[in-house]
Order: structure tokens, then C-alpha cells, then sequence
């Protein structure tokens, strides 16, 4: 298995617009984050976790070719805005591409991007061609166990997924005792992080992250979902051997 990440930074992304902090300002591409997302490619297969605004210009960075399937952990913009431009890989693909998440989740986006699936309006306008599949436990994808993982982003149940060895786990501030026990025994977590400090109602910080890892005891952690208030290298220097600040474009190995 191999995770791609395609973006690692909150809504606003980094740079922020308008600010000239030192890292919205540095040059270190690591501080350059895009709205989050991730590629789990298993075999031939490319399984893509939300569409951020940036999906374009991610999947061209990260020559992203085809995509099998897509999850979705929530209905924020910044996580299923770039969603339209799946077209093109329908078109290259001429395929259905199913889309898996909640009820609600899927509920919504098949509001919002309605023309992508009230066919016979748009019969003759090129758009994404999806599959809508409303989860509510383990299914299977390509021969393997997903298992989404229930976790709350503030008061908003949200979805996490496990697969195999691997669970990403992004945009939360309360992981329930079931989903903990799901996620046990894992060789590498992705963990979202949002800032060292003050805490924060929806998101986990660094610090109350680290107490998670520490809980879970996975292999390896990456954090993600970073704010302009974290620095890569610098805060790399301050965190466990086992743990490390995810960046766009970084590809790990499980």
C-alpha cells in the first residue's frame, strides 16, 4: 500500500491570504499546504480521499493518472469542492467511479453537485461520472476491509477510514471509545494536528494529538491538516522519532 498526500493544511490552506508570516512567507515548499486529501493507491487501484479545491493542480503534481474510487470523510467545502474536476478522469477512464460515504454526506453532495447526477438534464454536458454508495459499516473495496472509523469535529459526526494496517483520521476533536479499539495495531496513522496551542472546539492540536498516538501506539504517525502556525522543520525537531509533520506531495510506504 502507498499514501500519497495530495494536501495537508486546513481550509484556509498555507499560504494564507493576506499574511506575511514567516511561514506563509517561507521558501521551504514543505510550508506550502493545500486543502487536505490523500491518494491510497493498493495495486493498480488509486483510491482518493475527498476532492479539496485544489484537486486539479494536486493530482497534475502528483501525476495522479486514474482514480478507482473515492471516499469522503465530511461535507465541508474544503473537503469535496474539487469534486467536478473527477471529469476528466471519467472521461479518460470512461468508467463509473464510486463515491462512498455517510448518509448525510452523501445526501449532500448529491444536492450540491446536482447536475452531476441528474443525468438526463446534463445529458450533454461532459461531468463526473459517479457511483453515490451511503455507507453505515465495513465494506469491501477491492478485495480489501474499509472500515470507517466514527469521529466527532466538534459536534458533527464525521468519518475516518482504516484499511489494512493504515487509518486516516483527519478534521476531529473526539475520537469514541469503539472507534479507538478500531484502531489498534496500526503500522502507520494519519492524524490530524491543527497548531500547537490554543485549543481549539472542532480540531485536535499537536499536543492532544500526541496524546492520541500515545494511546494507540501506532508505528508510525504522520500529523496533517496544518495550520500557518506550524513550521515544519521546527516543529519536526520537537516531536517523537515516530511521529512527523505529513507535507503536499510526500509518498509513504505501509
Amino acid at each position: 500500500m502507498k499514501i500519497t498526500f495530495l494536501g495537508t493544511g486546513t481550509s484556509t490552506g498555507v499560504p494564507v491570504i493576506g499574511c506575511r508570516c514567516a511561514v506563509c512567507q517561507s521558501e521551504d515548499k514543505k510550508n506550502h499546504r493545500t486543502r487536505p486529501s490523500i491518494v491510497i493507491t493498493i495495486g493498480d487501484k488509486n483510491i482518493l480521499v475527498d476532492t479539496a479545491p485544489e484537486l486539479r493542480l494536486q493530482a497534475i503534481r502528483s501525476c495522479i493518472t486514474h482514480v478507482d474510487a473515492i471516499l469522503f470523510t465530511h461535507i465541508h467545502a474544503d473537503h469535496i469542492l474539487g469534486l467536478d474536476d473527477v471529469r476528466v478522469y471519467s472521461m479518460l477512464q470512461e468508467t463509473m467511479i464510486p463515491c462512498y460515504g455517510s448518509h448525510a454526506t452523501i445526501e449532500h453532495i448529491c444536492t450540491f453537485f446536482h447536475y452531476v447526477f441528474k443525468k438526463r438534464e446534463y445529458a450533454n454536458v461532459t461531468i463526473p461520472k459517479l457511483t453515490p454508495v451511503t455507507i453505515d459499516g465495513p465494506f469491501q473495496l477491492f478485495g480489501l476491509d474499509v472500515i470507517p472509523i466514527d469521529l466527532l469535529h466538534g459536534q458533527m459526526p464525521v468519518l475516518g477510514f482504516r484499511i489494512e494496517n493504515f487509518a486516516y483520521v483527519t478534521d476531529c476533536s473526539f475520537i469514541p471509545p469503539t472507534s479507538i479499539e478500531r484502531l489498534q495495531n496500526l503500522d502507520l496513522l494519519v492524524l490530524e494536528a491543527i497548531r500547537w496551542h490554543p485549543p481549539h472546539p472542532t480540531h485536535f492540536t499537536i499536543p492532544e494529538a500526541l496524546e492520541i498516538v500515545e494511546q494507540l501506539q501506532p508505528k508510525r504517525c504522520y500529523f496533517t491538516h496544518l495550520t500557518h502556525e506550524v513550521e515544519h522543520d521546527s516543529t519536526n525537531a520537537r516531536l517523537p522519532d515516530h511521529v512527523q509533520l505529513a507535507y503536499d506531495g510526500l509518498v509513504v510506504a505501509v
